[in-house]
């Protein structure tokens, strides 16, 4: 029998170089010890090889050299071969073209060092990356400045520098006319992040898209071709069988990303849209058709047969649901109504693609299932097919549409299907105005509730108790929503997604949910409501009763009945005990996110540490021993804490806030950093023991005292939008200090570093600890929200925060103290 055979990995493969590569360094390494320990460091000057035993001897001898040439007007350099001058201006001239020579040669260094990488070098990886490219450091020196930052930002025609929101340096590179093709070339190429510069590609992948465009703006070279390559591609993807019709062009980009494995990014050539590159970088590859409402891709020189104009016709699946939204609004609802209930319910209404103008004209191609009617004013009401509209006994021109009548009675109707009693007349519109908002009597040409329920016969009807008590009741119809309901249940469909949510909800809940709880306990796990309509069903609990006896058990014959899970379906859920309360303190934080002047997520300074080591821990635990169990589909719900990777593909703690099965993703809070995501559900790992002592500590904060214009809490976009520029100034860091809590919401006082100048301590320390400005205050002067009547301006706590100052010097702490407050005092009477 033959071995079989082993094939390693690409990392393994990777390992292995980086080994060899490293042994290989450092035998250089030592070889080049060897020699200098043997021969010592050579004189590299003409004629004279003398060896020293130290670096430093070696440099004053080179030195001495060089002032032996300058008074004798000797040329030093290897080119010249001694070249002797007699005046002392012409060897000056002689050596500032030495210099001259050797700023060029550094400047072609740094431009090719930057050039081949698209999107710019970071500086912390560019004087690695010159050392690795010339094998010399970066000369700052020769050329008169203090540093490699100093020389690059003192050379705007060679290296343009960006400064990134993080704090980063990003270097990019000027062509000149000798290396603008280059530029243009490398401008073309197709975008990555990974490569032998890893570390830019990472800090550039956590940017905004709006960086990124700025960043190819700076850099030139987009001249808005396509390269022969993709050319090709394109070409033969139009040719595949599959497309012998066209390809759509709202599809173009997504097939091309399955078919070669990598996006297809127009924006790297210079187009600004698909439809631009598309339309102008492919003319003479490609021909554009338009196909009813949308362009089809195919190739380019080929006769196609004349197309006989066809007859719309709507598909069987738009019939249907437009049938179900009519079943549940009978008495007709407006376009828009129309719209916005198809699209909650059934998903997007592509009428470009049923090639329809408007929904109106969707409906005169489906008379079988509705009407539309007209109205004098111009508006119109889509009914179901059938409907007897009554005759108008007053003038046509002052008759509102009929939509306006109907979607109140289709409100009324579904308010009192459910019921087979009647409720008081003040009752019946308390819940009306609760569940749909007040009626516009005027509108509806009524006076009161009373003479509007005399209206809708058909639906309702107003009698009077025993006690001489107004009641609504609904109108009895036989059999009618019985058999609606019957055939729902034997037409609907359920999706697995909403099978396995249903599961979780009663995992969740030991297993059992009362029918009455249910819509609400599935909201609370899942994160979004359970719409029975979206799937034929008239109510929840002809939903319910379709499963009955395959995922549970429901007695029917009970007033409350209780939904129970059948024996072995049942799976254990592992609640991670995840601390999730943070006390706040006085003290420095960071600022990690901003949402509103309500909601800001604030890090303790002093946590700052332990976070960074549990996530090291984390990362170790998850990523190099590959430990971690992962969650069960059926397991996950609202709130349950997970370990999960975010942006920077590392792992942190999480919590759930929803579950989107469609997309099989799950919607995290990030419970240390303040921020959502949408993560990919195989991928989060069940939160180990050793990672839930920790409290969370991205708290949620709001400031004391504030309120939006017009209604509490309700913020506008220009006062958030000064409120993180106010902590991007700031660079986030700020003082905290905690006035109280109003419900689950902790209101602070924030103070962060002031625009003013501070007081100096010393060769350039400054005390910027004591001159503070309130957040909560700037927020207002700036006119941006309110103040809450009768709320006090909270008072910067000094004598806390000098706790934490500490001066050069001073170890006695009231010496301290003493010294601290004369600079503030001084201070205030230069202020005044």
């Amino acid at each position: 029998m033959g071995t079989q055979a082993v094939y390693k990995s690409y990392q393994q493969l990777e390992d292995e170089d980086s080994e060899r590569y490293l042994k290989k360094q450092a035998d250089i390494i030592e070889r080049r010890k060897a020699r200098i320990e043997a021969e010592g460091h050579k004189c590299t000057v003409a004629g004279c090889g003398q060896a020293f035993k130290e670096i430093f001897l070696l440099r004053s001898h080179i030195n001495d050299h060089n002032e032996e040439c300058r008074k004798s007007m000797k040329c030093n350099q290897g080119k010249c071969a001694g070249l002797k001058f007699t005046n002392r201006r012409e060897y000056n001239e002689h050596v500032d073209m030495h210099k001259e020579e050797a700023r060029l040669k550094i400047i072609n260094s740094i431009r090719s060092v930057l050039l081949y990488n698209k999107h710019g070098l970071l500086m912390e990886a560019f004087e690695r990356e010159f050392r690795g490219m010339t094998g010399k450091q970066v000369p700052y020196k020769l050329l008169g400045f203090n540093s490699s930052y100093d020389l690059v930002t003192n050379m705007p025609d060679v290296v343009q520098v960006t400064h990134l929101a993080g704090g980063q340096t990003l270097l990019l590179a000027v062509p000149d006319k000798a290396t603008e093709h280059i530029a243009k070339m490398v401008g073309n190429q197709r975008t990555n992040r990974e490569g032998f510069n890893y570390r830019t590609g990472e800090v550039l992948a956590s940017v905004s898209r709006d960086v990124i465009r700025k960043i190819e703006k700076t850099v030139e070279g987009k001249t808005r071709e396509v390269p022969e390559f993709m050319k090709k591609q394109v070409g033969q993807l139009v040719q595949l069988d599959t497309f012998e019709e066209g390809l759509d062009l709202q599809e173009f980009k997504e097939v091309y990303d399955q078919e070669f494995g990598y996006p297809l990014e127009y924006q790297c050539y210079g187009f600004y849209s698909l439809e631009d590159f598309v339309f102008h970088g492919l003319d003479g590859v490609v021909e554009i058709e338009l196909d009813g409402f949308s362009w089809k891709i195919g190739q380019s020189g080929v006769k196609k047969a004349a197309k006989t104009p066809k007859v719309q016709e709507v598909t069987s699946e738009v019939k249907d649901n437009v049938k179900k939204l009519l079943d549940e609004n009978p008495f007709g609802v407006s376009t828009p109504t129309f719209i916005k209930s198809y699209e909650e319910c059934f998903g997007k209404l592509n009428l470009r693609q049923l090639r329809c103008k408007d929904a109106v004209e969707l409906c005169f191609l489906i008379p079988d299932v509705c009407d539309v009617n007209k109205a004098y004013c111009g508006d119109f009401t889509i009914l179901p097919a059938g409907y007897q509209i009554e005759k108008e006994t007053s003038d046509r021109k002052m008759c509102p549409p009929l939509w306006v009548l109907g979607e109140v009675k289709n409100n009324v109707w579904k308010m009192l299907r459910t019921l087979s009693f009647g409720v008081s007349l003040p009752a019946f519109e308390k819940g009306y105005e609760g569940y749909y908002g007040t009626i516009n009597m005027e509108q509806l040409q009524c006076k009161d509730m009373m003479e509007l329920c005399r209206r809708m016969q058909d639906v309702c009807e107003v009698k009077m108790d025993e006690s001489g008590q107004h009641l609504v009741r609904p109108v009895n119809k036989t059999g009618q929503e019985d058999s609606a309901t019957i055939n729902n249940e034997e037409n609907g469909k359920i999706p697995a997604e909403t099978l396995l949510n249903i599961k979780r909800v009663l995992v969740k809940n030991s297993n059992r949910v009362n029918l009455s709880r249910f819509d609400y306990k599935y909201l609370e796990i899942i994160g979004e409501n359970l719409n029975h309509k979206r799937f034929g069903f008239s109510n929840l609990k002809s939903l319910l009763r379709s499963l009955d006896g395959n995922l549970f058990k429901m007695n029917w014959l009970a007033i409350d009945p209780a939904i129970k899970l059948l024996t072995g379906s049942e799976n254990t859920v592992v609640e991670p005990d995840l601390v999730m309360e943070c006390v706040v303190q006085a003290g420095w934080v960071s600022v990690m996110k901003v949402v509103s002047p309500g909601l800001i997520y604030l890090q303790m300074e002093g946590m700052t540490e332990k976070v960074k080591n549990m996530e090291d821990r984390m990362d170790h635990f998850y990523t190099e021993e590959k430990a971690g169990q992962k969650n069960k589909p059926e397991q996950l719900h609202v709130g349950l804490a997970v370990a999960a990777l975010s942006s920077d593909l590392s792992w942190h703690r999480g919590r759930v806030l929803a579950i989107k099965e469609d997309r099989e993703v799950a919607e995290i809070l990030f419970v240390d950093l303040g921020q959502r995501a949408l993560v990919k559900m195989d991928t989060l790992r069940c939160l180990d023991r050793q990672f839930r002592d920790l409290p969370m500590q991205a708290v949620p904060v709001g400031l004391c005292g504030l309120t939006g214009f017009g209604c509490e809490r309700v913020w506008g976009r220009e006062a958030v939008d000064v409120l993180r520029d106010i902590v991007e100034r700031g660079k986030g860091r700020a003082w905290v200090q905690k006035r109280g809590k109003m419900g689950d919401t902790v209101e602070v006082d924030l103070f962060m570093k002031s625009q003013r100048n501070g007081l100096k301590w010393g060769p350039g320390k400054i005390l910027d600890s004591l001159f503070l400005m309130m957040i909560n205050q700037e927020l207002v002067d700036k006119g941006v929200v309110e103040v809450v009547t009768g709320h006090r301006t909270g008072v910067l706590d000094r004598a806390m925060m000098i706790e934490g100052v500490s001066v050069p010097g001073m170890a006695d702490r009231d010496l301290q103290r003493l010294i601290l407050a004369r600079l503030v005092r001084i201070r205030r009477e230069e202020d005044g």
